[in-house]
């Protein structure tokens, strides 16, 4: 019996929340890692089966690079994708990349999505939070 709730403990598991150190690897493996303002944010929702997504498309101006693969500067405007999911029955799983807010100033630790012109999140629902 104890090998049947050992099994559904670990099944249960891989679908939680991850801990916090796979987020801070991620955020130290990120291509780059910012601080950005936020300029402007488009939200964009679409009505699925099991709730909604939220497409953000966001506009910020790079305030300080602490690594950079595509040669990012202070003052580069960028754009940065990324979809958030609200379901109607709370769901296990990693964190939601959060919402972000116009003239919000956060940390970055993103990706390029194409070829540095647009980026998306590297670090989940802590790509905009620094984890000490």
């Amino acid at each position: 019996m104890t090998l049947g709730i050992s099994a559904v403990t670990l099944i249960g598991t891989a679908v939680g929340e991850l801990p916090p150190w796979v987020y801070k690897e991620r955020q130290i493996k990120a291509p780059e890692s910012l601080v950005i303002k936020v300029r402007s944010v488009v939200r964009t929702e679409t009505a699925e089966a099991d709730g909604k997504s939220i497409a953000f498309k966001v506009i910020a101006e790079v305030e300080k690079v602490e690594r950079t693969s595509t040669r990012l500067m202070p003052g580069a405007v960028i754009e940065i994708r990324y979809l958030q999911h609200n379901y109607s029955q709370p769901m296990a799983g990693p964190s939601e990349v959060p919402a972000l807010k116009e003239g919000q100033v956060c940390p970055a630790y993103l990706e390029s999505a194409v070829e540095g012109r647009s980026y998306s999140p590297a670090a989940g629902g802590f790509s905009f939070t620094q984890l000490d």
